[in-house]
């Protein structure tokens, strides 16, 4: 068995080269079979299987997305509502300007 890897991104940084991203935002609309996420730097449309994924009593999220055809597709949402999300987004800032 191998591990996948989704790579961190903001939504203003998706790219067609991308195939799996964990996104970090908070959900602003929600429909019966996507919601669309705010990250701060733009929003998207997500959309999931009705019966694995439930996001109806949730605000704040990470988000493992697939890619296909400019459409993403959650494979796994985690609950991160009572995080600072401001303060992640500048932890989040200083790994990126570090390298780290």
């Amino acid at each position: 068995m191998f591990a996948v890897h989704y790579k961190p991104r903001k939504i203003s940084e998706l790219s067609q080269k991308d195939s799996k991203v964990a996104l970090v935002g908070n959900i602003t609309q929600r429909k019966d079979s996507s919601f669309v996420l705010d990250d701060g730097t733009a929003r998207i449309e997500v959309f999931f299987d009705n019966d694995s994924i439930n996001v109806l009593d949730i605000k704040t999220v990470r988000v493992f997305c697939s890619v296909s055809d400019e459409r993403l597709t959650a494979d796994v949402v985690q609950k991160l509502d009572g995080m600072d999300i401001e303060l992640f987004k500048k932890a989040e800032d200083l790994y990126s300007r570090y390298h780290v």
